[in-house]
């Protein structure tokens, strides 16, 4: 159901557009600059790896709902921890829509992908340097069709019925299915190594609210 070719509900006029600009940057602003032990060399970091997931997101656009992004949030919020974590997912949600597409989805898109990177943060995916595989496949692909029925919201308008909200659901759910396997098999293609490079780049920071940073896989 995340399909970026203008399908998503209303587009925004000008202003509104601003509108949600401005709230989304000023929300990655605010997680971003929190005073830390080393905040250049965190954002450094951090925006690397944002622009490189951008940039994969784009990449894979040609494919149905094939979003790499599921899986790198929960991730990011398991090794960064959820302020990390969530404005990683805000600003390369940002990123790859000036690309692909952007209006009212944008919004869904980014809440629900800090979502998920918040909920990476909490539930032990990552813990003592180890990458709990199972359970962070579990948790992708429970995230990746609950994080499609989110942005299905943003279709919905004044003059919109339960019925034909249903309807919507129903017709996305191959594209839910086809996010969940995509996820999937992105746990086993790159979360290993994501994780592994995200504890290798912030060693040496001092990050008192991490919840777990990876350099070995567990089943």
């Amino acid at each position: 159901m995340v399909l970026t070719d203008g399908v998503h509900g209303p587009t925004l006029a000008p202003v509104e557009l601003l509108v949600v600009n401005i709230a989304l940057i000023s929300i990655s602003f605010i997680l971003l600059c929190r005073p830390t032990h080393s905040p250049k060399r965190e954002i450094l970091v951090l925006t690397s790896i944002t622009v490189a997931a951008a940039a994969s997101r784009i990449l894979l656009e040609p494919l149905p709902n094939v979003q790499p992004l599921t899986v790198m949030c929960l991730v990011m919020g398991a090794t960064l921890g959820a302020r990390r974590g969530m404005a990683f997912a805000i600003i390369a949600t940002m990123l790859s829509n000036l690309v692909l597409s952007h209006g009212l989805w944008t919004l869904f898109q980014a809440s629900g992908w800090a979502a998920v990177a918040f909920a990476g943060s909490r539930l032990r995916l990552v813990v003592d340097n180890v990458v709990y595989m199972k359970r962070l496949s579990i948790t992708a692909v429970i995230a990746s069709v609950l994080f499609d029925w989110w942005v299905s919201l943003s279709i919905i308008t004044t003059g919109t019925t339960f019925s034909e909200f249903m309807i919507y659901l129903l017709n996305g759910l191959p594209f839910d299915a086809l996010h969940a396997v995509a996820s999937l098999v992105t746990v086993f293609w790159i979360a290993p190594w994501l994780a592994n490079l995200v504890y290798e780049e912030t060693a040496q920071l001092a990050q008192p609210e991490v919840i777990g940073e990876a350099d070995v896989i567990s089943a």
